[in-house]
Parts: C-alpha cells; structure tokens; sequence
C-alpha cells in the first residue's frame, strides 16, 4: 500500500491549486492513503472529505513530522502538546468520512520517552483504524536505530493495528521489527528513496523463505534500473510539466546511479539540462558506456 505526500488542510481549505493537485490518485495506485496535516479540527474534517472525494482509500493525520515551518502552526509533531486538541482534531476527522482514519506519530519530543502511548490509547478510543509509529523522537530526525522495546509497549496497549515505522532498510529488518514488537506491520520511507527495488526485494526474499529471515536478492540487472529511471523521469514531467518536473527529479539521481562506475560525470551533467530529452540523451550515453 501507498501514502501520498502529505498535504496542508490550511492549503486546501484556501484552494491552493498545487494542493488540489497532491489529492489526485491514478487507477494503479490503489489501495492508496492521503496524510493530511494541519491543527484546525474544522479545516482537517474539510481535507480528509476532499482526500475522500478524491479516491483516497484511507485517510492519514500526520503527528510526527519535525520540521519547524509545519510544527511552529501547531501541526505535525506539535500535536503531542495538548491531549485534548489532539482528540478534537482526529475525531473531526472520522466523522467526516466514511473511510478509515489513522494517524502517524514518533515517540515522543526527547529521546527515551514514550509520550505516544497515551495519544495511541486517546486514538484508538476516538475511532482511530490504525496507528503508525516512527520508533524515534523528534530530536532523532532519521537517525539511529528505533526504540523497539517502546514500540511493543504501544502495540501491547491497543486493541487496533499498530505498525511500525523507522530504519526498516531490507527485509530482515522488517522481519526483525515485527518479531520483536508484534506490530502489524512495517512502514519503509527513506530506504525506498536510495533503492526502488526495495519492495521487489522484500517479496521475493518472502515468497522463497516464508516464515523464516530471508536473504535480500541481487541487485537488479542494470537494464531494469535504467528503465525505472526513465519511467521515473517521465512519470514527473507528466505531473509537474518539463522544466520543473525535471528539476525535482534531480534529487532522485544519486539513487539511482550510487556505484556505478562513472555515475560522478554522469551525475554532474545530468543535474545541469533542464529538459527530458537531453536528460535521456546523457542517460542513453551512460548507460551504453556500462554494457
């Protein structure tokens, strides 16, 4: 399954065309999740029907994320502040639709604490469908490994589906996450960034060993990369139009390229054309000068 970025209720609510844009969903994506952020309970009822409306097949509250432009508005991870007005703004939510609601959170503000606990029991009592745990604090950011003893302690004080979230890199890992907390499930975020075949990975390493840690499989042919890498490319210029489209896909070529001989020169020209035919035109190149 899915989650889209997360989009503003603030922007929606004023009609931000941009906004308006995150909400779509294409026939191949589903089962699909939109997370929403915000800290208005009326405005965030607003987006989850919009997300509704949209197709969405879940709909998400985000409470974890750190970043200073979304906490200093009372969003993201700054709803661990106040119970009461976290209850308020999830319960807005799922009387707004008829889809499920949950919600994503970290542990806490510090590291080794474990505020999340209660706003997972407050969750679940206000209709929550599912949580989702980032086992790290805010002050971790993405770093070091998460606090699987604090994440047992949330899924064993619930009754509704807890997963987990954080360094889950290859399929041991979530493997490892699940045995030694019982959660229902693993979410992967940041690894998936430097390996896009790292769903692929995790199912086949599930179907050849079911029950049992797996091996990840090799990595994938160089034809199948490059053919996810111009997939990838034209899937953004289709989204956002040429110029911007192949200027935010920048970001996702050290990905790609990470290890391969020359992928340094590569990457350097690459990041310079501002167009998708000269990006697959230095791509083709690259690519031939590997085989």
């Amino acid at each position: 399954m899915v989650c889209a970025e997360m989009v503003s209720s603030n922007a929606l609510h004023f009609g931000d065309e941009q906004s308006q844009r995150m909400l779509r969903t294409y026939p191949d994506e589903h089962p699909i999740a939109m997370q929403i952020f915000g800290a208005e309970p009326n405005r965030l009822a607003e987006a989850a029907k919009k997300a509704e409306a949209a197709g969405a097949d879940v709909v998400d509250l985000n409470c974890g994320c750190p970043v200073p432009k979304i906490t200093k508005t009372g969003a993201g991870i700054s709803l661990l502040n106040d119970e009461s007005h976290f209850a308020k703004c999830l319960e807005a939510m799922i009387k707004a639709v008829s889809i499920p609601v949950t919600f994503k959170t970290r542990l806490g503000f510090h590291r080794g604490e474990n505020v999340a606990l209660s706003f997972v029991k407050i969750g679940e009592a206000v209709g929550a469908a599912a949580v989702h745990i980032h086992a790290r604090s805010k002050e971790d950011h993405h770093a070091g490994p998460p606090n699987r003893e604090a994440l047992r302690d949330i899924v064993q004080s619930v009754n509704i589906p807890v997963f987990g979230n954080g360094g889950v890199r290859c399929y041991d890992d979530a493997r490892r996450m699940m045995e030694e907390t019982g959660c229902a499930g693993v979410l992967i975020g940041q690894a998936a960034m430097g390996n896009p075949f790292l769903f692929e990975e995790c199912k086949d390493a599930a179907g050849r060993n079911p029950g049992s840690p797996g091996n990840p499989k090799s990595p994938e042919p160089l034809r199948q990369r490059f053919q996810l890498f111009r997939r990838h490319a034209q899937s953004i210029v289709e989204y956002y139009g040429e110029s911007l489209g192949v200027r935010r896909f920048r970001k996702y070529i050290t990905a790609y390229t990470a290890g391969l001989p020359g992928s340094a020169a590569f990457r350097h020209g690459a990041v310079a054309v501002d167009t998708l035919e000269a990006l697959f035109r230095l791509t083709d190149t690259f690519e031939s000068s590997l085989t």
